[in-house]
């Protein structure tokens, strides 16, 4: 395997074992890996006075304080505290292990050590620390727009009728919304590359931290849903000409970076290339097609053989877009209430789900019939249980 990492990562090595300092060392650095070492618990401890490692790899037997007592200092200290930890150790026994993730390591290794297991769970916690980052900033940049945007309203309110404040908020909300759904899409598919390599290590822990940080990307995709709703009331303006069949295009590629999307589902694409530009605010259908499309996958989630197929067409008067899919179906007595204002068949979140189960708020199918009305857009579906559902957008021309 290639042990080249395309950063220059610090990890700090703590062991009073010459032999095997050296043996990590060596490794770690081949590995492009820059690399600090300690001989013992209060030496490790001095260091990271003057040097953050981005990981440390900590022996559980030393001279003066053990493994255990570096490590629980370390996570009783603020500037150390987010620090991965992940401990070498010959002893095999339950207790031990236990042990130490109760003091606050990640992860253990044991002695004698096999390199490919070393760099795969150093790389693997290495990327999940800079995924919870990439989450924190985010949802960090989330708190700082909603508060711009409770100052803005304030600003506004003084020189603004109510219809004009509402309008400023719904395109501030609509632009936020669209521009993060790419970054949390891309994380949410780092998190299932390493939910399958924990598969292959076997390993709990790892599969403990990727439930952390869906549920976190979970909720902040509701936040984002919600936003969406709230703005689109007395919305107005923002015109421009817009080619459906671009649109759809763009929505697809972006949902490529969904791996059940791009390797599970079977996909078919017939778009009318003669389809004329119509005047629309590209946000709102933008957010109609993503949400039509993920109710569609959800639909097929449990499906064997899961198709799915977009078709644009015309007619003299309207435009018309499909998205029909193979999913489970939806029962006749419930078709009259799926446009309704949180009408979910998806589990809300703190609701049991199975393991990676996209969850609702009830607001998705709401919220394409609420951007649809101002411009004379219909939704109609046709459904067969256990057979799929077929979603029809019409436009007029």
């Amino acid at each position: 395997m290639n042990g080249k990492t395309s950063e220059r990562s610090i990890i700090l090595i703590v062991d009073d074992n010459q032999t095997n300092l050296d043996v990590l060392f060596d490794f770690l650095r081949n590995c492009n890996f820059k690399v600090l070492v300690a001989l013992d618990g209060e030496t490790a401890i001095e260091q990271l006075e003057y040097v953050r490692p981005d990981l440390i790899l900590l022996d559980v037997m030393m001279p003066g304080i053990d493994g255990f007592e570096t490590c629980r200092r370390l996570k009783t200290t603020p500037k150390t505290k987010e620090i991965p930890v992940i401990f070498m150790t010959a002893l095999s026994d339950t207790v031990n292990k236990v042990k130490g993730f109760q003091v606050g390591a990640v992860d253990y290794i044991t002695k004698p050590f096999q390199h490919e297991e070393v760099l795969s769970r150093i790389q693997t916690h290495l990327t999940l620390c800079s995924l919870q980052k990439k989450l924190q900033e985010k949802n960090e940049e989330l708190a700082t727009l909603n508060t711009n945007l409770e100052k803005l309203v304030e600003q506004k309110t003084k020189q603004l009728i109510e219809q004009q404040k509402t309008a400023i908020i719904g395109r501030l909300t609509q632009g936020m919304v669209h521009n993060l759904r790419s970054p949390l899409q891309v994380i949410q598919t780092s998190v299932d590359l390493i939910e399958s390599k924990a598969a292959k290590l076997n390993d709990n822990s790892l599969f403990d931290y990727s439930k952390y940080i869906n549920r976190s990307v979970a909720a902040i995709n509701e936040i984002m849903e919600t936003l969406m709703f709230k703005s689109i009331k007395d919305q107005k303006g923002d015109l421009q000409l817009v080619n459906l069949n671009e649109l759809l295009a763009r929505e697809l590629q972006l949902l490529e970076s969904n791996l059940y999307f791009k390797h599970k589902v079977s996909k078919k694409y017939i778009f009318d290339e003669t389809l004329p530009s119509i005047p629309l605010i590209y946000s709102y259908f933008s957010q109609v097609f993503h949400n039509l499309i993920d109710n569609a996958l959800h639909a097929m989630w449990e499906m064997q053989n899961p198709s799915l197929t977009i078709l644009t067409r015309q007619d003299e008067s309207r435009i018309y877009m499909d998205i029909e899919d193979s999913g489970c179906g939806i029962p006749p007595e419930q078709i009259p209430n799926i446009f309704d204002f949180f009408y979910t068949s998806k589990p809300a979140k703190g609701q049991e789900k199975k393991e990676g189960e996209p969850t609702g708020t009830g607001l998705g199918l709401y919220t394409c019939l609420e951007l649809l009305k101002p411009f004379n857009g219909e939704i109609t579906i046709k459904s067969e249980v256990g057979k799929g559902s077929i979603f029809t957008v019409s436009l007029p021309k």
